[in-house]
């Protein structure tokens, strides 16, 4: 069964994000390196990683240890927002859990992202128990709703806490095609190395 739920996942990915840009995000998602060197050159991953950017299955990231933003695969959330198949996005969140959480559970992170919602949506799922408030988004389906208090902005900004732990704040900055959002994650449950 797993067997299968793997290949479902693979095609779902490349259906919706394209062949090599599917193949890339999985094997990111599930730790291949040996696949992605053998498979892709520098280059080319480069490339794909931006197209993946465009379409909002990666995020760009810095932490404080780092002086430059790397490409991060954000939660195969975003499947969700295209109606996919519920028991693949479950299958993929998981692994997302095991093999990619960690960079949400650092003291704070500076991001940018094209497509907020589904990073959000899956925070709101995964990490949160008591509450949230979550400003300048407008979801249509939200996971746990009555414990969610939805705020409208007028200038675009999103922002939000959850659980008074984590906490997040994105400003949309234009870009030749449209909007970028650049802002940072906080979270103030992780251990301070």
């Amino acid at each position: 069964m797993k067997n299968l739920i793997e290949k479902a996942s693979q095609q779902i990915l490349c259906e919706e994000l394209g062949f090599d840009e599917g193949k890339l995000y999985y094997w990111i998602l599930t730790k291949k390196e040996k696949n992605i060197k053998k498979e892709f050159s520098y280059s080319k991953k480069y490339r794909i990683l931006k197209n993946l950017f465009q379409k909002g299955a990666v995020g760009k990231l810095k932490d404080n240890k780092k002086d430059f933003f790397t490409y991060v695969p954000l939660p195969p959330t975003f499947l969700f927002i295209k109606d996919a198949n519920k028991e693949v996005i479950s299958f993929l969140e998981k692994v997302y859990l095991k093999n990619h959480k960690k960079f949400l559970e650092k003291d704070f992170i500076q991001i940018i992202l094209k497509n907020e919602k589904s990073l959000i949506l899956f925070m709101l799922k995964y990490f949160m128990n008591e509450n949230a408030k979550i400003e300048g988004i407008n979801f249509k389906e939200i996971p746990k709703k009555d414990k969610i208090q939805l705020i409208e902005r007028k200038d675009n900004k999103k922002r939000g806490i959850i659980d008074k732990k984590l906490e997040f704040e994105l400003i949309p900055i234009k870009n030749h095609v449209g909007f970028d959002y650049i802002g940072y994650i906080s979270n103030k449950t992780s251990n301070k190395t």
